[in-house]
């Protein structure tokens, strides 16, 4: 857990509550279309979390573009949440003490991951063209939207983006990204990245207060199979899952030494409860059979292992509700295929673990 002596903490943010308590996260309201923060079941779940004793989450917002080589990125009537819906569910938040990271989150609308995005710089017959200024230019308006409202409804951090691979190299642009924020919100800045961010260094990355990753490592030593195949993985132990994951923590340590020794919260971190998909934590196709004790141990073992790290902020856990109807997720009598844990064994783990933190 967070060690403030061994970590660089802006010093306006030594006090800030982002640094001085263990997240003990969830991702709540992923691919919610406007009017879903509205709806009286919605409404209910702050409360719900804060029996659990999650204490932050990261709310979810889209914010959409046509396709992944859009130049336009813009708020959306039917994807995008209101601002009334966020601002209330905010405050409904904040009234059960959670706190909130606002995570807008850049959805194509032709079904392309966010990381996708990206755009050529030259022509065939190598004329320089520049659809990255006017891409970042529309963004940046975005994010101006975002971090007014986050001052204005008193967020306590700002996810700026989400894997948006294919735009990382653009590092004076996203420096120019980070300056247009920090002119209209007061508190803590960051960007959700992945794994590959210290291996091509992503330099900008200097630029935040703190660190975020979304990260789902093995939880096994077995090696990659199709995920038509994960129902016929044998059973991985906790011990098996911790000692796949510790292989883990001097990465972690040295992506907080390489990006300035920040602090670093892991805001994506989970599995299905399915068998099997410790193997790729992310995966969410794979039809394989219910296992909540498996996705219960890979819970477990995240918490064992990662709690030991000095630069560890936290984590929060993907995810908390279900928004989109995923077939390989149902059907099966024994339970829920989903990354949700509400009901499951991992429910009870979580529960010890945030009652200890």
């Amino acid at each position: 857990m967070l060690d403030k002596n061994s970590c660089n903490i802006p010093e306006r943010f030594r006090d800030n509550p982002l640094f001085n308590e263990f997240h003990r996260g969830m991702n709540f309201g992923f691919m919610s279309r406007r009017g879903y923060y509205s709806q009286p079941e919605v409404k209910k779940q702050p409360e719900l979390m804060q029996k659990i004793g999650v204490n932050w989450v990261t709310l979810n917002a889209n914010l959409c573009q046509d396709t992944f080589f859009s130049s336009h990125v813009y708020l959306d009537p039917d994807f995008s949440s209101g601002e009334v819906e966020l601002s209330e569910m905010a405050k409904n938040l904040h009234d059960h003490g959670i706190r909130i990271l606002l995570k807008p989150c850049l959805t194509s609308l032709d079904s392309a991951w966010m990381g996708a995005v990206n755009f050529p710089t030259a022509t065939l017959d190598g004329t320089p063209v520049d659809f990255w200024s006017k891409w970042f230019e529309s963004f940046r308006e975005a994010l101006k939207y975002y971090a007014d409202f986050s001052e204005r409804n008193h967020i306590e951090g700002l996810i700026i983006g989400a894997e948006y691979f294919g735009t990382e190299t653009q590092d004076e642009q996203w420096r120019k990204c980070i300056e247009t924020v920090r002119q209209h919100y007061s508190g803590p800045v960051t960007y959700e990245t992945t794994q590959t961010a210290l291996k091509r260094q992503v330099k900008w990355l200097n630029e935040l207060d703190f660190l975020s990753m979304s990260f789902y490592p093995s939880g096994t030593e077995i090696a990659f199979r199709n995920d038509d195949q994960f129902h016929q993985v044998p059973h991985i132990s906790l011990e098996e899952m911790i000692a796949a994951l510790s292989k883990h923590l001097e990465f972690t340590q040295s992506f907080s030494d390489g990006f300035g020794k920040k602090p670093i919260a892991f805001t994506e971190i989970g599995t299905r409860s399915a068998h099997g998909n410790v193997i790729l934590p992310f995966n969410y196709t794979a039809d394989s059979y219910y296992d909540g004790e498996e996705q219960a141990n890979y819970m477990e073992a995240v918490f064992s292992t990662f709690s030991k790290l000095p630069c560890w902020l936290g984590s929060y856990w993907w995810k908390w509700d279900e928004t989109q109807y995923r077939p390989q997720y149902n059907g099966d009598p024994a339970g829920d295929r989903g990354f949700t844990i509400q009901g499951k064994p991992a429910e009870k783990v979580l529960r010890k673990w945030f009652a200890n933190l």
